[in-house]
């Protein structure tokens, strides 16, 4: 099975604001070479920084 192309946080990130089928949608998207994990990321984190939200998942 091909590693996925998301990282996790990201992912999580995803199931956070969209919901588990937008997440599961995105990261097809992102394996299948639709869309790169770069610019699902430079979209999602725009009011916290990636760091910043792993920090926050850690400590919850």
């Amino acid at each position: 099975m091909a590693k996925n192309k998301l990282d996790g946080v990201t992912f999580n990130k995803l199931m956070d604001e969209f919901g588990e089928d937008a997440a599961a949608e995105t990261l097809n998207d992102v394996n299948e070479g639709k869309i790169r994990a770069e610019t699902v990321e430079k979209y999602l984190y725009t009011d916290e920084t990636k760091e910043d939200y792993a920090e926050r998942l850690r400590s919850e």
